[in-house]
């Protein structure tokens, strides 16, 4: 193993010439390594991809094949991309270094050789470097190889020798050969690598090449290199192929002397859900390759086996969910999938469609043979849909997971109604509790000048026009008209002249004109609105039995105030008369003592008369007139001067009868 870690440490001088930074100590290594089997060999041959560009902006990038021999010389060839353009050197040896250069681009291949002599640990470069573009297009394969002969170990290219050198001895020794791509004078392990690609790893021994029957990976640093950044460039064999593998990012990055390949033939069974595995076979071994038609999930998802997709020789490409093939190379065979999903459609009346398994992504179409279902006189179940999915009996609905459709159904009843004039608005069907509103569309019909039909009631239940029903059940109503008469109301007051109301009420409803349409029988009237007063008739009761007229009588007075004075002599003075509704009149009386008010309601009306200087209240309910008797200032001084006449009278009296003394 001390040869092997000697090998990792390699660094070809061409990738240090390249250095792109004063920082860059990172050498990452990844590849295959043989089998010990092939220690003592003469030689190492690889076919390898060119793949470029490369994105490199510090060190390089080499692809080869190399190893150390028995003496500790080592000798390796391959290709590297460069970060820089410019000369570099070529044809160098330790005795006459480099005879010498060539023009290399940045980012473009170029072949390379380079070998240490035994007990060498400079840092020189020996070996040399080819031109541009000299190892073929972006994904070709080159074959680079390395072979002794006659005392010297030959370089070649594609079969076309390169180079030769004498390195003492004429085999590896212990030794065996290592396929790497590496990432040379790095100062970092994110320099993204585009997978290369390598074939055909031969060895040579005895004279007799040989393809390396196993091989194991390696993933490491040269030997003094930092190690303190995780080597991120991984390898991985190129299956369903025998010794083919590509390094670079991106790919795995297994454990040291992880088995790659191993001839004899790998059968890989791929399945996300049946059998799976990778196991090695004889060449042209059988294999009963099977799966079962379904596997289930859970209740209501399964997974529908459609057919396998094979790679390699003896590989089977089909729907047929069991067969038999025979191993003629690395085979890989992937089981294919479909997820399908149960739709589960139910109903509690009718019959649906649409149950069944459907594959993920696919339509369904679901639906139902009726929307109503009656269960009685003015009773049926209707549907309203399916779930929270659809309103319609029938849908399609692209499956993407299980489905379970039940039908929604709810119970429902029949409001309707029925009326001698016009129709009725409303009727139909109502869920159970909704609230259903019926209205006629006329609700009075002319029959003639003086007579018409109008609206009394529903089902003798409710006189409204429009009215709402709970649906709870079953319900038929009929709208009921009366004969309605064209009647004059006359209002007389209580002296018998006429009054016209501002308005009045019949059947508890208000009206303005005094001609209307009364419904045939007894009813009440009133009150009659006077000057801003309510005013209930004598009799409220009438009977309508024919077109006509009414006349009706209200307590409304005609009020007269009479005024005098003790004596009954008239007095003329101002009056001011206040009145039930409020308002409050200023007048004087006539020349005989009186002033009268016209259509006072209930002849109600206070108030005061002042003259002189002396006032005096008055009031007046149900009545035709009042009276008022006033003292008067003439009464004043006429009652004064008797009085004093009486006195001196009876000083007089009393003065007399002293003097008889």
């Amino acid at each position: 193993m001390r040869g092997f870690e000697i090998l990792l440490s390699v660094v070809m001088l061409s990738i240090l010439l390249l250095l792109g930074t004063a920082n860059a100590q990172y050498w990452f290594q990844s590849g295959v390594r043989s089998s010990q089997n092939y220690s003592y060999n003469n030689g190492a041959s690889i076919n390898i991809e060119t793949v470029y560009p490369q994105n490199i902006t510090y060190g390089s990038f080499g692809f080869w094949v190399g190893e150390i021999l028995s003496n500790g010389a080592f000798i390796q060839v391959g290709y590297e991309i460069p970060n820089q353009s410019g000369y570099y050197p070529t044809n160098c040896s330790p005795n006459a270094k480099c005879t010498g250069k060539v023009i290399v681009k940045k980012g473009e291949p170029s072949w390379f050789w380079e070998y240490f002599p035994q007990g060498d640990n400079s840092n020189n470069f020996y070996g040399s470097v080819g031109p541009n573009d000299s190892v073929g297009l972006n994904g070709t394969f080159n074959a680079y190889s390395f072979k002794y002969s006659n005392g010297e170990w030959n370089i070649y290219l594609n079969a076309e020798l390169i180079g030769t050198v004498n390195l003492g001895t004429s085999n590896s020794g212990q030794n065996v050969p290592t396929v790497f791509g590496e990432y040379a004078n790095a100062n970092n392990n994110d320099t993204y690598m585009e997978p290369v690609k390598f074939s055909n790893f031969t060895v040579y021994k005895n004279g007799i090449a040989e393809k390396v029957s196993t091989g194991y990976s390696y993933i490491g640093y040269g030997t003094g290199s930092l190690q303190n950044l995780r080597n991120s460039y991984g390898v991985e064999e190129v299956a369903p192929y025998v010794n083919v593998f590509k390094v670079g990012s991106g790919l795995p990055t297994p454990i040291n002397f992880t088995t790659l390949w191993s001839y004899g033939y790998y059968l890989k069974v791929s399945s996300n859900y049946g059998h799976r595995g990778t196991a090695q076979y004889s060449p042209y071994a059988s294999f009963n390759l099977s799966e079962p038609e379904y596997i289930y999930l859970s209740n209501s998802t399964r997974e529908h086996f459609i057919g396998w997709q094979g790679t390699g020789i003896g590989s089977y490409t089909g729907i047929s969910n069991s067969t038999k093939i025979i191993i003629s190379s690395n085979i890989t065979e992937t089981a294919e999938w479909q997820t399908q999903y149960l739709v589960n459609v139910s109903s509690a009346f009718g019959n649906v469609t649409g149950s069944g398994w459907y594959t993920n992504g696919t339509l369904a179409t679901i639906s139902i043979s009726t929307l109503n279902i009656s269960t009685g006189p003015g009773v049926r179940y209707h549907f309203y849909g399916f779930g929270n999915i659809s309103t319609e009996p029938k849908m399609s609905i692209k499956v993407t997971g299980p489905l379970n459709a039940e039908a929604i159904w709810k119970k429902q009843y029949l409001i309707s109604g029925t009326t001698p004039y016009g129709n009725v608005t409303g009727s139909g069907w109502y869920d159970s509790n909704a609230t259903a509103r019926l209205s006629v569309s006329k609700t009075s019909q002319q029959i003639n000048a003086t007579v018409k039909k109008v609206f009394v009631s529903w089902s003798n239940i409710s006189d409204n026009s429009t009215i709402q029903i709970m649906a709870n059940r079953s319900v038929n109503l009929t709208a009921i008209f009366g004969t309605a008469f064209k009647e004059t109301i006359i209002t007389k007051s209580e002296s018998g002249s006429t009054i016209k109301p501002s308005l009045f009420y019949f059947d508890g409803k208000p009206f303005v004109n005094l001609t209307l349409f009364m419904l045939e029988g007894h009813d009440t009237i009133g009150p009659f609105e006077i000057d801003g007063v309510n005013v209930t008739p004598e009799t409220s009761s009438i009977s309508v039995l024919a077109p006509g007229s009414i006349d009706i009588l209200l307590p409304v007075y005609n009020v007269t105030v009479y005024a005098s004075n003790i004596f009954g002599a008239p007095i003329s003075g101002t009056v001011e008369a206040r009145f039930q509704n409020g308002t409050v009149l200023q007048k004087r009386l006539n020349s005989n003592g009186t002033i009268t008010f016209t259509g006072v309601p209930y002849g109600n009306v206070s108030g005061e008369i002042e003259y002189s200087g002396f006032s005096s209240k008055f009031s007046s309910s149900y009545s035709n007139g009042v009276r008022v008797k006033m003292v008067t200032p003439a009464i004043i001084i006429a009652i004064a001067l008797v009085t004093i006449a009486v006195a001196t009278f009876w000083f007089y009296l009393q003065f007399r009868r002293k003097k008889k003394r």
